[in-house]
């Protein structure tokens, strides 16, 4: 159901569809789409897993030319914005895969990550200190407002989310699919999604939060965990009415994941040097100064004292100058 896909009647019929479209499209010798989707077959991430096609080409910044500017996303598939989403909300934007440049998560309060799958930037802000075997890092949380429409936050309204707070539209971005994500159980969404079901929403926060556990001098993620949901929205059909003439319209959960990702304990001595070489060539280089200056001042005082040892064995003792006076002295005698 996720990678391996089931055949199934309806996904035969799409895909002799698909292939009378290949067939005219390589008459007209136009070029194929690397990025596109298989339909023989269905299954939420198929054909996906150990795949690189599927994010499709995604360009960024090396720091060779400015530092600042590392693992910040330049385009996607060759362009600087999507189709998805209109204005400000379609530019690509954000750091690719969660690299950012060094000491940048300690001078900032919120990070940005591009997800080509809901063809949009998500946010983290921060949130509290924390240590990864014995490493300090800086926690990012994902943002209230992420998801959150233009009721609750304004500069989401190119985003399209005309439905209660909570979960992002990408219809647009998955071939016009219904398909919404949210935070899993709708956590921090608007009540109208729990309310929809009896039984089996409960959200907890912590267990349904994704976060970003960054070293803020090296800016290197420690623990990553991303926890999302995938939802479908399910409405009457016009024409089908047999099978659904009393279907509510509901956004219904089909899954949500539990990402986590932890650097190996056997490696967080070897980065704990890294973050640490910096203070520690400054402390060499501070005690090569003060040796420096240490072993002058010891040489001149050695200096010092022989000029003055020398000194002092030129310079006559008090005996000496007093055979000096008997030698010279006389004394004149009266002549009679």
């Amino acid at each position: 159901l996720l990678f391996d896909g089931y055949e199934d009647t309806v996904m035969d019929i799409g895909s002799s569809i698909d292939s009378d479209d290949d067939y005219f499209e390589e008459e007209d010798e136009v070029e194929k789409d690397p990025n596109k989707v298989p339909m023989d077959k269905f299954g939420w991430f198929y054909k996906r897993n150990g795949t690189s096609w599927s994010d499709g080409d995604l360009s960024m910044h090396t720091g060779v030319d400015d530092m600042s500017l590392l693992g910040k996303i330049a385009s996607w598939n060759k362009r600087t914005r999507t189709d998805a989403f209109p204005g400000d909300c379609g530019l690509v934007r954000g750091s690719s895969d969660g690299l950012f440049p060094p000491g940048l998560t300690s001078s900032t309060d919120s990070i940005s990550i591009y997800s080509t799958d809901l063809c949009r930037p998500l946010h983290f802000t921060r949130s509290t200190t924390q240590d990864v075997h014995g490493i300090p890092v800086q926690k990012f949380d994902l943002a209230a407002s992420n998801f959150a429409n233009s009721s609750v936050c304004a500069e989401n309204a190119c985003y399209n989310n005309n439905i209660p707070s909570g979960v992002q539209n990408v219809t647009q971005c998955k071939m016009e699919s219904p398909a919404f994500v949210s935070r899993p159980h709708f956590h921090l969404a608007d009540p109208f999604y729990k309310d929809q079901f009896q039984y089996g929403v409960h959200a907890k926060e912590g267990a349904h939060d994704s976060s970003f556990w960054v070293e803020p001098k090296s800016s290197i993620p420690l623990k990553v965990e991303m926890r999302l949901q995938l939802n479908v929205l399910l409405r009457k059909v016009e024409g089908i009415e047999y099978l659904f003439k009393n279907l509510p319209e509901v956004m219904f959960p089909v899954f949500w994941f539990d990402s986590v990702a932890t650097l190996p304990e056997h490696m967080a001595g070897s980065l704990n040097m890294l973050v640490m070489l910096p203070t520690i060539m400054q402390v060499c280089g501070i005690c090569s100064v003060l040796s420096s200056f240490i072993i002058f001042f010891l040489v001149f005082l050695c200096k010092f004292r022989t000029l003055t040892i020398r000194k002092e064995k030129l310079k006559p003792t008090e005996s000496e100058n007093i055979i000096k006076q008997m030698e010279y002295s006389y004394t004149k005698v009266p002549v009679k």
